[in-house]
């Protein structure tokens, strides 16, 4: 009778339907928790591979910049009175004057077989190698421009050294090469300026893949030839990335960028260890986190899930504004896993404003450098072709500014430097370019002027920076040379060599004074 007023309906077991629920609600949570551990993965490895690219970027603009400032030096004492005159015994005596300790092995000079001409490690006259010459340096005389060699055996030192070359010219003609041997241990200083974890590596490669300065173990490696995959990436240039085994075998991904100018390349390598660690975290973590989860439900899984993704999403569109070099901001995130890589795209972002700003500016004036002055010296001679108007170029030296190292000190020079570039922005309109060259040395671009008003305003900067500065008792003034365009050339190259003509005239006609230059016939 019972069994009638009930029925016999179909039965459930509650056990079975508890376990069903409880299924229902950990597979949501595992799907999620193991989607949140792959896309942080990725979000690292992300963060990861943009790190590395911008590390090696950074350090490769530290290094061209240095690069640079060597050469300049380089050809201007390349051009000093006595190599034109031919009289090389005083020559040996100025440069091995100029020589920086631990920086500069020597000064070699060459001329077209190889043969060593002079010597700063040898007494002038003195026997001298015969041999040993890098064979990349015979692009001074035939291609007649500045050559960066790899790291050889130098065959008076005997140690590892990388050699710059410079033509030296005599009467239009290549006569020497005159060569400057670096110790590799100049580009490890280089690296060292720029901290890194102690896990990642970052190596410095010349155009045949061989390891000219690495971060660790540089005495071990240098001299070597990189890994296969990394030297053939760096011997076709560019850029990129790939994941290869270090020279001590460690797994590793890496970034690579080339020179343009030089060549060179740097590689920054960051262990796949810390990647599989990070995975491991992660998923004991998604683990934990469905055992706790179990009597949470699937609608809390789903709203977690929609939280990751929109946090990824974020971070996705923060990584894409990062490579575009677009503003970005930290998005409101709401894991701290995700927070920590919004951060770490800030920091990358400030980093890459930071290496395009230090690629075209001087350090320490933030004026314009070498680089950035071509560029519009270059876009002003196209204005001024089309306009049919007159633009002037000013080479500017100082005056007794070694005295001020010497006697005050570095720190002293360093802001006497940054009170010239403002007196000559002080001077200077708007719509010229002041420009540091390297040390002393300052560039003008004077924009639709006449020769008269150029010079004019050359005498001006003159006796601007011939007065006091501050905290400077020794006697500081300029001395400038004037070329104009197109009385005097109609490229930068030419404009800038004719002006350095103009100023090696006022120094010799007693300095501190500006100096028109001579008509080209």
């Amino acid at each position: 009778m019972l069994n009638n007023l009930i029925g016999k309906g179909r039965q459930f077991s509650l056990r079975l339907h508890l376990g069903w629920m409880v299924a229902v609600c950990i597979v949501p949570v595992g799907l999620v928790g193991a989607s949140l551990a792959y896309s942080n993965l990725r979000l690292q490895q992300a963060s990861v591979e943009l790190s590395t690219t911008l590390q090696a970027q950074e350090v490769l603009t530290a290094l061209e910049r240095d690069l640079a400032t060597i050469e300049s030096a380089l050809r201007i004492l390349a051009t000093s009175e006595e190599l034109a005159s031919g009289d090389i015994s005083r020559f040996h005596a100025r440069a091995k004057a100029a020589l920086v300790q631990g920086i500069v092995y020597n000064y070699v000079m060459t001329d077209a077989s190889g043969k060593q001409v002079m010597n700063t490690l040898q007494p002038f006259e003195a026997p001298l190698p015969e041999h040993g010459t890098p064979p990349a340096l015979a692009s001074v005389f035939t291609r007649r421009i500045t050559v960066l060699t790899g790291v050889f055996t130098g065959p008076v030192t005997r140690k590892p050294a990388i050699a710059m070359g410079v033509p030296v010219m005599v009467d239009g003609q290549v006569r020497y090469s005159l060569n400057i041997g670096l110790s590799p241990d100049h580009i490890n200083a280089i690296l060292q300026r720029f901290p890194v974890d102690d896990s990642w590596v970052v190596a410095v490669l010349d155009e045949t893949g061989t390891i000219v300065g690495r971060s660790r173990d540089a005495d071990r490696y240098t001299g070597q030839q990189a890994v296969p995959e990394l030297a053939a990436a760096v011997r076709a240039g560019g850029k990129g990335q790939l994941e290869i085994q270090t020279k001590d075998g460690v797994p590793v991904l890496a970034a690579y960028a080339s020179s343009d100018t030089w060549r060179w390349s740097v590689a920054v390598g960051a262990p796949r260890s810390l990647l599989h660690e990070s995975l491991m975290n992660q998923v004991w973590r998604v683990l934990a986190g469905i055992v706790c989860a179990v009597g949470l439900g699937g609608w809390f899984a789903r709203g977690i899930a929609q939280r990751v993704l929109s946090s990824v999403r974020q971070l996705n569109d923060a990584a894409i504004a990062v490579g575009k070099g677009d503003p970005v901001s930290l998005p409101q995130v709401q894991f701290k896993e995700a927070e920590n890589v919004g951060a770490a795209l800030l920091q990358a972002s400030d980093a890459m404003k930071r290496a395009q700003f230090l690629a075209q500016h001087d350090s320490l004036t933030k004026l314009p450098n070498r680089l950035l002055f071509d560029e519009a010296t270059a876009r002003a001679l196209s204005f001024a072709t089309r306009k049919q108007t007159t633009l002037a170029v000013l080479a500017i030296d100082l005056d007794g500014f070694k005295a001020v190292n010497d006697t005050l000190g570095h720190a002293a020079g360093d802001e006497v430097l940054k009170m010239v570039a403002q007196r000559l922005l002080d001077i200077t309109r708007g719509s010229d370019v002041v420009a540091r060259m390297g040390g002393d040395e300052f560039v003008v671009l004077l924009t639709d002027v006449s020769p008269d008003t150029a010079l004019e305003t050359s005498g001006r900067m003159v006796r601007s920076l011939s007065q006091p500065f501050d905290g400077v008792t020794l006697p500081l003034s300029a001395s400038v040379g004037v070329a104009t365009f197109p009385a005097h050339g109609t490229d930068t190259k030419t404009l800038l060599s004719v002006a350095d003509q103009a100023l090696y005239r006022a120094k010799a006609q007693g300095k501190q004074q500006a100096v028109m230059a001579k008509p080209s016939f």
